[in-house]
C-alpha cells in the first residue's frame, strides 16, 4: 500500500500532496488534515489572551514545549473552529498536571486515551453535542477538539505509535474522545459544579479512560437494580482498576439518571453505592501484574475504586435506557478540571468575552 501511495503523482501544492507529505513525516493521525497556513493559525490567536510564543506546558515523553503557536497549528490541522482555542489550551494545561501523569499514559502498553468532558454555558453556546450520539460522529466541536488534543500529543509530546506511544493495540478512542455533559437533562449538579466551580463557569475536564462500553438496562425500575447492572458491567477482570483501583467514568443516560433520582438518590449516594459494590474476585484481580494493595481487598474481593470520589459521573446522551462505562488507568492517573478564564482571572461566560 505504501508503494501505491508514493506512486501517485500529485500536483506540488495540492491538498492531496500536502496531506501525503504530512502523513509520511508522522505529523498526522492517518486522517486528512487542514494545512496550517499562517493565516489559519493566526485566527486562533484572537481567542487567546497569551502570546503565540508562550509555553503553557511541557509534554512528555519528548518533553515538547507546548506554545500557543504549536497548539494552534495542531488545532488547525484537526479542523477546529478558532473558537475552540480556549478549550484546547485548558486541555493541554490539564494533561500536563502531575496528577494526570501524562508520561505514564503515553508510555504504557495499555489502550488508555485522554477523554475530554466539557461543561458550562460556553460549551452550550458553541454547540458541543451533549445529547444523542454525543460520543459518535456528526458534531464538529466534539470531533475536532478531541482530535486536536491527540494531534498535540503526537506532534508536541511525541506520542507516536511504537515510539512515544507504546499501546499494544491502541484504541479508536485515541482518534477523538470528547463529549459535553447534558446539564439540562441531569437531575444532579453537573461535574464542574460538583468540583467546586461556579454554575455559570465553563470547564474542561481531561481524564485517562478506556474506550467506553455499553450498559443496556431497559427493564429495571428500582435504583439498586439499575446500578447493579452498571456495577456488574464495569467490574471486569483485566482492566487496570481490577488490580490498581482508581477512577472510573460513568456516562449515565438521562433516562437512567432520572429513574434513579426519582427514588431520592443524590449523586453522592450513587457514587458511594458504586464504590462499595463494584468488585472483582481476588484470584482474577491478581492476574493484572501489579501487587495488590491489601487495603482494597475484603472477603476475597477487590474494590475497583479507592473511594466514592473515584466514581466520575457525567449525565449525557439522548433517549434510551443506556449508560456507558469506562475503566480508568488505575491509581496512576487522576482527572483534572480547569475553567476557561480571561486574562484578568475572571471566569469567561461567553465567547464575546474573548473578543473584547
Amino acid at each position: 500500500m505504501k508503494g501505491c501511495e508514493c506512486s501517485i503523482n500529485y500536483k506540488p501544492d495540492s491538498l492531496e500532496k500536502i496531506n501525503l507529505e504530512f502523513y509520511q513525516k508522522g505529523f498526522t493521525d492517518g486522517l486528512p488534515i487542514i494545512p496550517p497556513t499562517p493565516e489559519r493559525v493566526e485566527r486562533f490567536y484572537e481567542y487567546s489572551s497569551r502570546d503565540p510564543s508562550e509555553v503553557i506546558a511541557v509534554l512528555p515523553p519528548r518533553n515538547g514545549k507546548a506554545t500557543i503557536e504549536k497548539i494552534a497549528i495542531n488545532a488547525v490541522m484537526a479542523g477546529c473552529p478558532p473558537q475552540l482555542m480556549p478549550f484546547i489550551e485548558q486541555a493541554i494545561i490539564a494533561i500536563a498536571d502531575e496528577k494526570f501523569n501524562l508520561a505514564a499514559i503515553n508510555a504504557t502498553t495499555h489502550p488508555i486515551a485522554a477523554a475530554i468532558i466539557v461543561n458550562g454555558p460556553i460549551a452550550d453556546e458553541i454547540g458541543f453535542n451533549c445529547s444523542t450520539g454525543c460520543l459518535g460522529p456528526g458534531n464538529l466541536y466534539n470531533a475536532t477538539l478531541g482530535r486536536a488534543l491527540r494531534l498535540c500529543l503526537i506532534n508536541i509530546a511525541g506520542a507516536m505509535p511504537g515510539i512515544g506511544d507504546h499501546a499494544t493495540m491502541g484504541s479508536p478512542a485515541k482518534y477523538t474522545y470528547c463529549l459535553a455533559e447534558n446539564e439540562d437533562e441531569s437531575p444532579w449538579d453537573p461535574l464542574h459544579v460538583e468540583r467546586g466551580f461556579p454554575e455559570n463557569s465553563t470547564t474542561v475536564t481531561v481524564m485517562g479512560a478506556e474506550a467506553p462500553y455499553n450498559v443496556n438496562d431497559h427493564r429495571s425500575t428500582k435504583s439498586e437494580d439499575i446500578l447493579d447492572t452498571i456495577i456488574d458491567t464495569i467490574s471486569t477482570a483485566g482492566c487496570n482498576n481490577s488490580h490498581v483501583p482508581g477512577e472510573i467514568l460513568v456516562i449515565m443516560g438521562p433516562e437512567h439518571a432520572r429513574a434513579i433520582a426519582f427514588e431520592g438518590w443524590e449523586k453522592d449516594d450513587v457514587k458511594d453505592y458504586i464504590h462499595e459494590n463494584a468488585m472483582v474476585p481476588l484470584n482474577l484481580a491478581e492476574r493484572g501484574g501489579r501487587a495488590l494493595d491489601k487495603r482494597h481487598v475484603k472477603d476475597g474481593m477487590v474494590k475497583i475504586t479507592r473511594s466514592k470520589d473515584d466514581v466520575v459521573i457525567v449525565v449525557a446522551g439522548g433517549a434510551g435506557r443506556h449508560t456507558l462505562v469506562a475503566p480508568g488507568f488505575g491509581e496512576s492517573s487522576k482527572s483534572i478540571t480547569r475553567a476557561l478564564k480571561l486574562k484578568n482571572g475572571s471566569y469567561a461566560t461567553s465567547m464575546k468575552d474573548y473578543m473584547e
